[in-house]
């Protein structure tokens, strides 16, 4: 009799303990946050923790965004009780003005909160529009191309250009004029020499005196193929 108790006292140990053994999701902060002002060319950069505070491993899956134009990253899918785990999110604004909402989802085997969702609000300023957004050139591998982007100043102040760099040396880059005043344009042009056949990318590093856009970056991809 003492053994069937045992047993069973065991046996009601082990089932207690699976079904309260069981992960619990916080988000550190509130799931629906604003980010404030973002310039249309700069990507916005942010990064959310997430803890566990159960006593199971927490399981992240199926993480989305409701838009091509967000990013997301998690550093961690198996968060371990107690522990916490970093979500990244990259913002690209270039196509938005304005006030706008976006979402960023994600499946959890927490079964208090098995779908969250997270939203989070950006003011878009326009500050730069390029066209086109980079540079895509093709050539033979003995013949130098030039191409030219056509770079607006839509912010309200002079917007002057302090520094142009490529990552690359088979490619230079020149800007005219050096500083463009509202409502106006100035060409920004990549001259590409091809020292071998096939493709090149990089990008093209540009500071500017405006607070909201000190830095922002352009792509450049090249093709050379072999003239017969």
């Amino acid at each position: 009799m003492k053994r069937i108790l045992l047993l069973t006292s065991t046996a009601f140990f082990i089932f207690s303990s699976i079904l309260f053994s069981q992960p619990k999701f916080q988000l550190v902060g509130p799931e629906r946050f604003d980010i404030g002002d973002v310039p249309n060319f700069i990507p916005h950069n942010h990064a959310l923790t997430i803890k566990n505070l159960g006593n199971d491993t927490l399981i992240l899956k199926d993480l989305s965004a409701s838009c091509g134009c967000t990013a997301t990253l998690l550093s961690v899918d198996h968060i371990p009780p107690g522990d916490s785990g970093k979500l990244s999110f990259v913002f690209d604004a270039k196509r938005f003005d304005g006030k706008v909402e976006k979402k960023i989802s994600v499946n959890t085997n927490d079964p208090i909160k098995k779908h969250v969702e997270i939203f989070f609000t950006a003011n878009v300023i326009r500050v730069l529009d390029i066209q086109p957004e980079y540079f895509f050139i093709r050539t033979t591998n003995d013949s130098t191309v030039t191409q030219t982007l056509k770079v607006e100043n839509l912010s309200q102040v002079p917007i002057e250009f302090t520094s142009i760099q490529p990552s690359g040396k088979d490619i230079s880059i020149t800007l005219n004029p050096k500083e463009i005043k509202p409502g106006e344009k100035g060409d920004l042009t990549a001259t590409y020499i091809p020292k071998t056949i096939g493709s090149v990318s990089g990008n093209i590093e540009i500071k500017t005196n405006h607070p909201q856009a000190p830095l922002l970056t352009i792509r450049y991809f090249c093709w050379s193929k072999d003239k017969k």
